[in-house]
């Protein structure tokens, strides 16, 4: 007796080939009960943080099969397969492994590309058929309580560890897998060496922001300047543009002597294990997967965080129009040092950007009235972009001076990328003929940076 059915009633006890075992609905139930009897289930979530999950599977799975097969030793990468298949995301699993690959995108069981070192690549991996991938996207609609249907044919799911995953089924098109793995990135504005920060000097990735060539010299002195002086930062840019690890790295330059407050929906900064610093995180619902199904929101938590006497509040990023509006609120109060980020294509764009969010919710508040309080809010207004060859890059640093009586934003560029030569070649150049605003000029002199 073969297959199943040999299985179901204990009578095989000799392996197959690993690909015919994977394919075994009864071995893979029988290991799945298993896994489910034993393991807390927050260790058989994919995303989940919890230590030595995958030992703890592995040995769940490799006590089976011996149980199953007692007279062959458990065949170490059957077991692999079978975590990975049964608890983890099967093929996927060595891609999300890999720490250059920032995105894995599915387009079909055959069509698998990657995002790796900031490229675009086609990625080996493939899925047997489309009932293979369909599972595993089933498997990660439930994991947020959702489930994948006519009715709800497209999911966006946060997974435990941040990550973001969203599902996409017929009619609309696919099956469709897109997931963007969840990194915090450290990286500093400049540093003469890397072993500066501790790193690993035979690392091949660049340590800092002006040896990858996302700034220049001049501009990293800049940006660390206005950080020490304590300029309000908005920092504008695409989906995965560079815009968290910006903000990041300009958080690396405040004294550690400042009680800083950072709000975000999911932990991504990564900011220095030193420092006054305090971690504020939104809670979700079990169904929740964006702002909408917050239980507590960024709002809520910006509110609470002007009673906890913060010297810098940073934003992680102003999504809603309400966390527009408390963000303002909250900036015009005197925490001077602040930031936040915001999707937008440019410095004037993400003003326009902060406009419409307020006015979506309090459509009464006229936009001429809405600007002078964005003015105040912010000095300084950073566009980051990601060019043709891959690079993150600031392609542009904008002072927010104020707004002229005509209600009109005086936006004073400060440095620009030049890219007339092709991005292999761009250059960052200071503005001709810029000077600074009377209001930032206050607050350099101030913080005792002019006389």
């Amino acid at each position: 007796m073969t297959g199943s059915s040999a299985l179901a009633t204990g009578e095989r006890r000799e392996y197959e080939s690993p690909d015919r075992l994977l394919q075994d609905e009864a071995l893979l139930a029988q290991v799945r009960e298993r896994l489910v009897t034993v393991l807390d289930p927050q260790v058989l979530d994919p995303f989940s943080p919890v230590p030595d999950r995958s030992a703890r599977i592995e040995a769940v799975v490799h006590a089976h099969l011996t149980e199953i097969f007692p007279r062959a030793v458990p065949d170490s990468g059957l077991v692999r397969r079978l975590r990975d298949e049964l608890a983890g995301l099967g093929p996927l699993a060595t891609l999300m492994a890999d720490p250059d690959v920032t995105d894995v995108l599915v387009n079909g069981p055959a069509d698998v590309w990657v995002e790796r070192r900031s490229r675009l690549e086609a990625s080996p991996v493939r899925f047997r058929d489309v009932q293979h991938l369909s599972a595993l996207m089933e498997k990660l609609a439930a994991l947020v309580g959702r489930h994948l249907s006519l009715e709800s044919p497209c999911v966006d799911a946060r997974m435990a560890d941040g990550s973001r995953a969203n599902l996409v089924i017929a009619p609309v098109g696919g099956p469709c897998l897109s997931i963007r793995k969840h990194r915090r990135v450290r990286l500093a504005l400049r540093q003469e060496r890397a072993a500066a920060e501790g790193l690993n000097a035979a690392a091949t990735r660049p340590a800092d922001w002006v040896a990858a060539g996302g700034l220049s010299a001049a501009m990293a002195t800049f940006l660390a300047t206005a950080v020490r002086a304590r300029l309000n930062l908005l920092i504008a840019g695409a989906t995965g543009a560079g815009k968290t690890t910006l903000l990041a790295s300009l958080l690396a330059v405040v004294p550690p002597d400042e009680r800083v407050i950072i709000i975000e929906d999911t932990t991504e900064l990564a900011v220095p294990e030193h420092g006054h610093t305090v971690r504020l995180q939104c809670v979700h619902g079990q169904r929740a997967v964006d702002y909408q199904d917050r239980t507590v929101s960024v709002a809520d938590l910006v509110s609470n965080a002007l009673r906890m006497r913060p010297d810098r509040l940073v934003v992680g990023e102003i999504r809603s129009p309400g966390e527009a509006y408390v963000c303002l609120e909250a900036l015009n109060t005197g925490h001077a040092g602040s930031g936040t980020t915001i999707h937008a294509n440019g410095a004037s764009d993400a003003l326009g950007r902060l406009e419409t969010l307020v006015r979506r919710e309090y459509r009464d508040v006229a936009v001429r009235d809405l600007r002078e309080p964005i003015a105040r809010a912010f000095d300084l207004v950073l566009h980051v972009g990601r060019l043709a060859d891959g690079r993150r890059a600031v392609l542009e640093v904008a002072e927010l001076a104020g707004t002229s009586t005509a209600g009109v934003y005086d936006l004073r560029p400060v440095f620009a990328a030049d890219r007339t030569a092709g991005d292999a070649s761009v250059s960052f150049e200071a503005v001709d003929g810029y000077r600074p605003g009377p209001k930032l000029r206050a607050k350099l002199r101030l913080q005792g940076f002019l006389e």
